[in-house]
């Protein structure tokens, strides 16, 4: 099981980042969100056409530390991507 944190090319209104958490094959997930499958969020950044990068992960993750940190609502504090530019 894994958390994982996706960083948006672009914003998408408030949003410029995912949280998630799987029990997939980590690539697997996120060829599900590629395709727009899953989390609606990637679906529609999808259709408008935003890419994003794979930030972070936490290997031994799972659905209690997923909610923690999406509780947090700092996933901009978590991102390596946007820890370069500050």
């Amino acid at each position: 099981m894994v958390v994982y944190l996706l960083h948006f090319d672009s914003p998408y209104f408030h949003a410029r980042h995912y949280l998630g958490w799987t029990s997939l094959p980590l690539e697997t997930r996120l060829d599900h969100h590629r395709t727009g499958h899953g989390a609606r969020l990637l679906q529609v950044i999808t259709e408008a056409g935003i890419n994003f990068t794979l930030a972070r992960t936490w290997e031994e993750g799972d659905r209690a530390l997923e909610r923690r940190l999406k509780n947090w609502h700092k996933s901009r504090q978590l991102c390596p991507i946007c820890q370069k530019g500050t």
